[in-house]
């Protein structure tokens, strides 16, 4: 199960949606502000961690970092 990211934009449209998800599935989703992540929607009780999400997010795009360091 890959992480969930979304743009700051579509976060903001569609925030009940989200949130909806969010508390309905227990998987957070990390809102990328300029292609970085800048916050991240989770359940009020989950215990996950900023190191959490960081190796979330490079499990998903681990790839495209390395591709662009060539």
């Amino acid at each position: 199960m890959g992480a969930v990211t979304m743009g700051l934009a579509e976060a903001k449209n569609n925030f009940s949606r989200v949130t909806a998800e969010v508390n309905r599935t227990g998987r957070p989703v990390t809102v990328l502000k300029n292609n970085r992540p800048w916050v991240v929607i989770q359940p009020a009780g989950a215990t996950g961690t900023l190191e959490d999400v960081a190796v979330d997010f490079m499990s998903e795009y681990g790839d495209v970092f390395e591709e662009l360091a060539k």
